[in-house]
C-alpha cells in the first residue's frame, strides 16, 4: 500500500509527533489504558524494551502535549493530548495501525529525518 492508503489526518500526526515504531507503541498502550498511570519501568515491562528508551519516548510524547506527567518518584504518566485535534488523530491512527500497520511502518521508516539529513546534507558539495 502506498502512503495514500493512510487518512491525510493519520500522515500529518505522524509527521508532526512520531519518529519511531517504539514511541507509537508507547503512545497506543496509553491511550489503550487511558484510566491508568503508568512508570517508565512499567512501560518498559509492557513492550518489552529498556527503562531508559521507555522514559525518553515517555518525555517526548509528554513535550508534544500527548501524555501528562506526574512529577513524584518515580513519575507517572498519562495519556491525556491537549488538544482534541490529536485525539481525533490518534484514534484514527490507532485503527490504521490495526488494520494497516505495514502501511503505518513503512510510512514512519520512509519520513525525513532532520538529524540525518543534516549530517548527509554536510557532505553534499554546491557550486559556488
Amino acid at each position: 500500500m502506498t502512503d495514500a492508503a493512510l487518512p491525510e489526518r493519520v500522515r500529518g500526526f505522524l509527521m508532526a509527533h512520531i519518529d519511531s515504531i517504539e514511541k507509537l507503541e508507547v503512545l497506543l498502550l496509553l491511550r489503550a489504558r487511558a484510566e491508568r498511570e503508568w512508570t517508565a519501568a512499567e512501560v518498559a515491562l509492557e513492550l518489552r524494551i529498556t527503562d531508559v528508551s521507555a522514559d525518553a519516548r515517555l518525555a517526548d510524547l509528554t513535550a508534544s502535549g500527548l501524555l501528562v506527567c506526574d512529577a513524584g518518584r518515580p513519575e507517572k504518566f498519562r495519556y491525556s493530548p491537549i488538544r482534541s485535534e490529536d485525539v481525533r488523530s490518534i484514534a484514527e491512527l490507532a485503527m490504521a495501525y490495526a488494520e494497516r500497520r505495514v502501511s503505518v511502518i513503512t510510512f514512519i521508516f520512509s519520513k525525513p529525518q532532520n538529524h540525518v539529513q543534516g549530517f548527509a546534507d554536510a557532505f553534499l558539495f554546491r557550486k559556488k
